[in-house]
C-alpha cells in the first residue's frame, strides 16, 4: 500500500464526533474492526469510528532491522496525510485519535503539522506509543493543538518497547514511561499492573473504560 486509507468503521447519525484509530506496524494486515468496535462500545464510546490503514515497512518486523524505516514512514504518513485525509473524507469536526505503538509517532507527528481549521483535535490516546518521551519531541507544542487531553497509557513492564525500542532509539517510548514534560494537557496513565509486558493491542483496547471510570477521558 503506498498511501494511506481512511476506513470507516461505524457512522453514527447526528453526531459532531469521530475516533479514528491509527495501528502500529503493517496495519493492513491486521482485522481490528471487531475487536476495536468491541473495546469502544464497552467504553461507551458511540460516536463514528474510521481506521487509519497504513503500512510501515514492506520488511521484517517494525522493531527490527528495519525500525529506522518503519520510524520514517510513520513521520511522513503524520506529516503528509493524516489532516488532508480526515479534512477530505470525515463529515464530523470533532476528532478524537486513538493510537498504539507506532501508530502514535503518526498521531503525533499529524497533530505536530496539523495546520486547518476545518477540523479540530479533541482527545488523543496513545496506548503502549513508539515515541521518545523526552525533551527530543515538543510535547507542550502539540498538546497546545489539543482542544481536550492527551492521554499516555504505559507500561514499565512492556517487553518490546523496553527492549527493541530503547535499543533503537537509545532512549525511552512514552509508552513505557511517563512522558518528561510537564504540561496542564497531558495526562500519564500508569497502567502497568494491567498491561505488564505485553505489547499487542488487545489488553491496552480492555484497559479503555477504566479511562472512562476515572473521569479521564469524557466523551
Amino acid at each position: 500500500m503506498d498511501h494511506p486509507e481512511l476506513r470507516l468503521f461505524s457512522r453514527s447519525a447526528g453526531t459532531s464526533k469521530a475516533l479514528v484509530f491509527i495501528d502500529g506496524f503493517l496495519s493492513e494486515n491486521k482485522d481490528r474492526r471487531n475487536n476495536l468496535l468491541s473495546a469502544l462500545n464497552y467504553a461507551g464510546w458511540h460516536h463514528s469510528i474510521y481506521h487509519l490503514w497504513w503500512e510501515a515497512s514492506s520488511k521484517s518486523s517494525a522493531f527490527g532491522m528495519d525500525y529506522h524505516k518503519c520510524k520514517i514512514r510513520a513521520k511522513s504518513i503524520g506529516k503528509e496525510y493524516l489532516q488532508s485525509l480526515i479534512e477530505s473524507e470525515i463529515t464530523e469536526q470533532n476528532i478524537s485519535l486513538l493510537a498504539h505503538s507506532l501508530g502514535a509517532r503518526v498521531a503525533f507527528d499529524g497533530i505536530d503539522n496539523w495546520k486547518g481549521n476545518q477540523h479540530s483535535i479533541e482527545n488523543v490516546i496513545f496506548l503502549s506509543g513508539a515515541v521518545r518521551r523526552d525533551s527530543s519531541k515538543n510535547w507542550g507544542y502539540v498538546a497546545d493543538k489539543i482542544k481536550g487531553k492527551l492521554i499516555n497509557v504505559y507500561s514499565y513492564d512492556d517487553s518490546t518497547l523496553k527492549k527493541w525500542f530503547k535499543i533503537a532509539e537509545l532512549g525511552n517510548a512514552c509508552g513505557r514511561k511517563p512522558i518528561k514534560e510537564y504540561h496542564p494537557k497531558i495526562i500519564n496513565e500508569d497502567a502497568t499492573y494491567f498491561l505488564g509486558k505485553d505489547h499487542n493491542l488487545s489488553k491496552p483496547l480492555e484497559y479503555l473504560p477504566e479511562l472512562v471510570r476515572k473521569g479521564l477521558w469524557c466523551m
